[in-house]
């Protein structure tokens, strides 16, 4: 009797693993978060009100304008429309960082919109020696059309920006979520346990002493992995000694292939960082470099400050894979929770050196962490 999965029956939903449905949420967090054609509708928008005003200033001044004012009319709200679309432009293309430079910068804007809603009608009356307006009435006028508009873009502004705060939010947490089922994964899977107690077994017979390491440093590495998961971020030293704790239980299936070399500035150890951000660069390292390689290779891993920033490196042995497993899947979740921590101020990197060697580079902004336990 053939399986489901042979049938072509798809799963239910009901049997998605934790990780699925994590993954099926971030995605559609990450497509509500994107708020579809914003530039259509705010001209859409624009269109509509300020015509609806053009409209209604010629309904109150119908049978009292004399011919040509309807011109001086479409021309009055045209300088509204243009001003009130450059004052956007210019805030999207420098957006105020802060409550007190957006008033400064809305101050602005009432004090010049309105003069020139005033000046250029002016000087059309000036050139067809038509009668002046009166510039009090009008400017005040025109001060009031361009204040609500200031009001209703403030408040579309900052529902916006607290949208999109929370959605960030959110993403971030099933980000982090994702990637502790993955490092889980990676971590407890079959073949990592099997590998660990089989390289045991033969050590408590040849070396006690070793064996007894080894279990601890499996221990702490379990227990790292558990407590991380409450934290975004944790202290560099605690990263790095978990790391070398997954080295040392790898060294025992690859002993003599696998050669480690660190290099660690003493003022890097304070530095917070992800968790397991290093330790998936490690994986990467074996299950692409060294692994594939009948003589082994070498892990070299390093870390220093650089111009305000925490730069680390992981250097292997061997070609740059283009394999989409479960580590490719890491390195991916990794650079997305380094985005949604730092934003445009980290980076991770991976490519191909001469001779023979792939690098992995991570640069984040240095912070000090007391980390954990």
């Amino acid at each position: 009797m053939r399986s489901a999965a042979t049938r072509g029956i798809a799963r239910p939903k009901l049997l998605l693993t934790s990780e699925e449905r994590l993954r099926r949420t971030y995605q559609m967090a990450a497509r509500i978060s994107t708020p579809p054609a914003s530039s259509l509708v705010y001209y859409l928008c624009q269109l509509a009100g300020w015509g609806a005003y053009a409209v209604l200033l010629f309904a109150m001044s119908a049978g009292r304008r004399k011919d040509g004012d309807w011109a001086i009319l479409l021309l009055w709200c045209a300088c509204g429309l243009v001003g009130t679309d450059l004052f956007r432009a210019y805030d999207k293309r420098r957006p105020a960082q802060s409550i007190a430079r957006l008033i400064k910068r809305f101050a602005v804007a009432l004090l010049l919109i309105p003069a020139a809603m005033i000046a250029v009608p002016t000087v059309m009356n000036n050139l067809y020696k038509r009668p002046a307006w009166p510039v009090l009435p009008h400017y005040i006028q025109a001060f009031v059309m361009i204040s609500l508009w200031c009001a209703l873009y403030f408040s579309v502004l900052q529902v916006r920006k607290r949208r999109e705060a929370e959605m960030e939010s959110l993403r971030l947490t099933l980000v982090a979520q994702i990637s502790q089922f993955q490092v889980l994964r990676s971590q407890l899977n079959p073949h990592f346990l099997f590998n660990c107690l089989n390289g045991l077994r033969e050590l408590i017979e040849e070396d006690r002493e070793s064996a007894k390491q080894a279990l601890t440093q499996l221990s702490q590495l379990l227990r790292y992995t558990l407590e991380a998961d409450r934290l975004q971020t944790v202290s560099f030293r605690d990263e790095l000694r978990a790391v070398e704790d997954y080295l040392s239980l790898e060294r025992i299936r690859f002993e003599e292939r696998l050669r480690l070399r660190f290099e660690i500035a003493s003022d890097t150890f304070s530095a917070q960082v992800p968790p397991m951000l290093v330790q998936t660069l490690a994986e990467n390292a074996l299950k692409h470099g060294v692994a594939k390689r009948p003589a082994g290779g070498e892990v070299a891993i390093s870390a220093h400050r650089n111009n305000g920033d925490l730069q680390i490196t992981v250097t292997n042995t061997g070609s740059l894979s283009t394999a989409k497993g479960t580590t490719a899947v890491g390195l991916e979740n990794a650079r997305e929770r380094l985005r949604l921590i730092y934003g445009e101020g980290a980076s991770l990197t991976l490519k191909p050196m001469q001779p023979e060697q792939v690098k992995a580079t991570v640069t984040i902004p240095f912070r000090q962490s007391q980390g954990i336990a």
